[in-house]
């Protein structure tokens, strides 16, 4: 049996096409299409920074909650223009001078070998679906299927998924520039249709529908900011603990820019943001941008797709505050979203969502 599915630039084949980036076709066959193993263990760039933010993500209490934010108050609520090497500074606070101190292993690694490519049971079909966001304990998922959102719940990662439900988005809401799951499953982050705002849907259980209606609440300075800007959202990802947002800011067009933020929550809603691509310089152009699609469970590894080069890329840093420097190129793991103890990573192919595992 032979299917033809369309792919978009953005995220490759993450999100339809829907009037943002161009078309590009793609068809298979009834042989396997995916690839069944992809090394990861060499980089495309080491932009080494030096500091980071002011602020310390891991200084509070978990839990997203309505918002998809802790409530925790974060240390500082520094714009862009935060002092960059400030942070550098308070990373090694307590130790004396000339201690080096060593970083611990962060949850994803470096030199994982990705393997084992499979299509993801229930929500893979021969309908065309695509990744929208997972939580890290994967068990909730938002994907698109045929041009509908739907969602869709199981009890442990080892069950399949149960049969999903529609996601019936609010009027001026849209799915293609990315949706974002909080680690709890209660809140799903959307983003408006002109691009200049963000809202928020909330559930009181993972197994109950999302309500109907966006709060906008927790995005105030956030929303406030771009209508002064005319910056544009796109790629929302909350981190698994519900301490940051990391996004991606742009004006449109091949003339403007792009850049990735991270804001930090900051009691009731989340903090002026901070350019976090700038100094690895893994920002864009405005129809050529870092696409953030996954977080770690400790915040020090960031996955995105690449539409200048049409490939998804892993970033680490030492730690939650410092620059992001090491990249990996996944090559063709579009929309790359890892579990907590990043050993599976979910993405979308040809038209189908799947899984790869690594050996660390």
């Amino acid at each position: 049996m032979t299917r033809c599915r369309i792919q978009s630039g953005l995220r490759q084949a993450t999100w339809l096409a829907l009037g943002i980036v161009g078309l590009v076709a793609a068809c298979s066959s009834g042989s396997d299409p995916h690839a069944t193993n992809v090394p990861v263990g060499g980089s495309s760039s080491s932009d080494a920074g030096t500091g980071g933010t002011a602020h310390d993500p891991l200084g509070g209490s978990g839990g997203s909650g309505g918002r998809g934010g802790s409530d925790s108050a974060a240390a500082g609520q520094g714009g862009e223009g935060a002092d960059m090497g400030a942070a550098g500074a308070a990373g090694a606070a307590g130790s004396q001078e000339g201690t080096v101190v060593v970083a611990k292993p962060g949850a994803c690694s470096e030199t994982a070998a990705w393997s084992g490519a499979a299509p993801l049971p229930v929500v893979s079909t021969t309908a065309d679906e695509h990744l929208l966001s997972i939580t890290a304990d994967e068990l909730d998922i938002v994907f698109v299927r045929s041009g509908a959102v739907y969602r869709s719940h199981r009890d442990a990662s080892s069950a399949s998924f149960g049969a999903p439900s529609t996601v019936a988005l609010p009027t001026g809401y849209v799915a293609d520039a990315g949706v974002a799951l909080s680690g709890d499953g209660l809140t799903l982050v959307l983003v408006s249709s002109d691009g200049l705002s963000f809202g928020a849907l909330s559930r009181a259980a993972r197994s109950d529908d999302f309500r109907t209606s966006a709060d906008t609440s927790a995005f105030l300075g956030l929303n406030a900011r771009a209508l002064q800007t005319l910056e544009h959202f796109a790629a929302p990802v909350l981190a698994p603990d519900g301490k940051s947002f990391v996004f991606t800011g742009f004006t449109p067009g091949a003339d403007g820019t792009s850049v990735v933020y991270e804001s930090l929550w900051a009691g009731s809603e989340w903090a002026m943001p901070n350019n976090i691509s700038r100094l690895a310089t893994f920002d864009g152009t405005g129809d050529k941008r870092p696409l953030p699609t996954g977080l770690s469970s400790d915040s020090r590894t960031l996955f995105y797709f690449d539409e200048a080069t049409s490939k998804e890329v892993a970033r680490f840093r030492d730690r939650p505050d410092a620059p992001l420097y090491h990249a990996v190129d996944l090559g063709g793991l579009a929309g790359a979203m890892p579990n907590g103890k990043c050993d599976r990573i979910y993405y979308s192919s040809t038209g189908d969502v799947l899984t790869v595992s690594s050996g660390q």
